[in-house]
């Protein structure tokens, strides 16, 4: 085996495989090192029944090209007991699996480009990253063996910083803000009731008599509100017998619900700022200032798009939901995760 050595790189589709691409177009303008030619295929990697990594079918998937080193990147969160395991090197194998979600949330695109090259670096030389390890800072080496031969895996040296930061790379690649968009038809059931503030004048009164920490617990109480009822409504929360442990289900609710509460939090914001500008074009100040018996102000229009927005999201959301089921499917670690013993059920099923 000699340079330039071909690498078959399989990623997980949707944030693994676009940050691969980020990574593929900088190896093509020369900006990496010129003696690896990294192929890419977009695939779903399988699981076992056991919850690992189905490496036998991903085997069956390269052959055919016969590289000289494969790349796994999956968006599966791997633990190495109680500590996220960012990276796992069979050398036998010649073989690097990465986890991206504990790879974090900050500098995504840059941290995975040194990790597959040092990895990389790694597989060919035989030998563990040290040099590597201080590059990069993804934290400690272990050294292991296995059925398949020697290995290695790098691990965060600290449990409870590494397992936060793992939590949060996982609520990157649930990619909250995606699911905006998934949810219009509880944008235009909460704009429909929240529209209604705009033209009645109790309401009104009741915005400019309430305080301001009044207001911040009216739409507290409506975005938890929302985020239980779409949490429960789509069974959104995994039980501890699904993973295995009351602390890997822990781990993958919190994510669940931070991706939940980012998606509902950016609707509650596009819904004010929709009612506050539809306030100023249609109220006009002076009937505000009769109405009231007050002289109107800027604040008056917030205070009312604010309260009007948080009553639209309790009165008109709860009840409604995504648009589509696949939408539901396709939101969460835990539930694209379940697709995985799916894939691989539907493919035994289809070689038999």
């Amino acid at each position: 085996m000699s340079p330039p050595y071909s690498v078959d790189v399989l990623s997980d589709p949707g944030l693994p495989s676009r940050m691969l691409s980020k990574v593929l177009i900088e190896t093509d303008s020369g900006g990496a090192e010129g003696k690896y030619r990294l192929i890419h295929n977009k695939r779903q990697i399988p699981l076992r029944t056991d919850g690992t990594l189905d490496l036998d079918t991903v085997r069956g998937w390269t052959h055919k090209d016969e590289a000289d080193l494969l790349v796994i990147i999956t968006e599966i969160p791997r633990r190495a007991g109680r500590r996220p395991k960012l990276v796992g090197l069979h050398f036998t194998e010649r073989l690097a699996i990465i986890s991206l979600p504990a790879l974090g949330w900050l500098g995504l695109h840059d941290k995975l480009r040194r990790v597959i090259f040092d990895s990389l670096d790694a597989l060919v030389e035989q030998r563990s990253p040290e040099i590597g390890k201080a590059r990069m800072r993804f934290g400690t080496v272990h050294e292991q063996h296995s059925e398949t031969g020697r290995s290695a895996y790098i691990a965060s040296p600290w449990w409870r910083p590494g397992r936060i930061s793992m939590v949060l790379g996982m609520v990157r690649t649930n990619e909250p803000l995606a699911a905006v968009p998934k949810l219009s038809s509880v944008l235009a059931a909460a704009t429909g009731t929240a529209a209604f503030g705009i033209f009645y004048s109790s309401i009104w009164e009741m915005a400019d008599s309430s305080p301001p920490w009044r207001l911040w617990l009216i739409t507290g109480c409506a975005l938890v509100l929302i985020v239980l009822w779409l949490l429960f409504a789509n069974r959104l929360w995994e039980r501890a017998h699904q993973w295995g442990s009351l602390e890997e289900s822990a781990m993958y609710n919190v994510a669940t619900v931070a991706t939940l509460g980012l998606a509902v939090a950016v609707l509650y914001l596009g819904l004010f700022l929709s009612i506050f500008l539809t306030g100023l074009i249609v109220i006009d100040p002076g009937f505000m200032a009769q109405t009231m018996g007050a002289e109107a102000s800027l604040q008056n229009y917030v205070d009312i798009a604010w309260l009007a927005a948080s009553l639209g999201t309790v009165a008109g959301a709860v009840g409604s939901n995504f648009d589509s089921e696949r939408a539901v499917r396709d939101l969460t670690n835990g539930r694209r995760q379940a697709q995985r013993y799916w894939q691989r059920e539907k493919e035994r099923d289809e070689r038999s």
